[in-house]
């Protein structure tokens, strides 16, 4: 009986061995222009960088304007096995979305997920302040400083077509979990063979 409870442990220790890399995705994890960017300049070049190396034939940027349509797709492998380049073109002032998908080299995974920026229309050239009068005057009243809201990055990652894709801490929990009820039923199984 002391064998199989040891056996029953050893398994249980070989499936907490299995590193989470192997169980997640091919995830974005920066990139520039990023989620949430206001930016005054339109930027030339977007580039993504992923947490796994990427199999650039499978792995594609798309950037779309406020009606959907698309701007630029593709795009190729930046300075590492781990980024992605798409060349923009001229961007006028407007959100524009961004749909990325990764598959990894690493373990073949397919990753699929969406985040917005915004290009900012340039300031207009300002009329030369007045000069100031002679005669004191009440204080200028100001107005409050409008401070930007940054919307969070798109947490959903879900299909399109028919691929099934999944990011977050629920795909990687849920096969440990799986693991770890599998260990303890063979534990379980061989406690009962080996009873009286």
């Amino acid at each position: 009986m002391t064998r199989s409870i040891i056996r029953a442990a050893a398994c249980v220790a070989l499936l907490s061995l299995i590193p989470a890399p192997v169980l997640g995705h091919s995830a974005l994890v920066s990139a520039t222009p990023g989620p949430g960017d206001e930016l005054v300049d339109p930027p030339v070049e977007l580039v993504a960088v992923f947490s796994q190396d990427l199999d650039p034939s499978r792995t594609s940027l798309e950037v779309r304007d406020v009606s959907g349509a698309t701007i630029a797709r593709g795009g190729e492998p930046g300075g590492g096995p781990r980024e992605f380049r798409l060349a923009l073109p001229q961007l006028a002032p407007g959100t524009y979305e961004i749909r990325w998908t990764s598959f990894s080299a690493e373990d073949g995974e397919l990753a699929r997920d969406s985040y917005t920026f915004t290009v900012l229309a340039a300031p207009s050239p300002s009329s030369p302040p007045s000069p100031p009068s002679p005669t004191p005057s009440s204080p200028p009243s100001r107005s409050p400083t409008p401070i930007p809201v940054t919307p969070a990055p798109s947490a959903t990652a879900g299909p399109r077509g028919n691929d099934v894709t999944a990011t977050g801490a629920g795909a990687v929990l849920l096969p440990i979990v799986a693991a770890a009820l599998i260990a303890g039923g063979i534990g379980l199984w061989l406690l009962r063979r080996r009873a009286p």
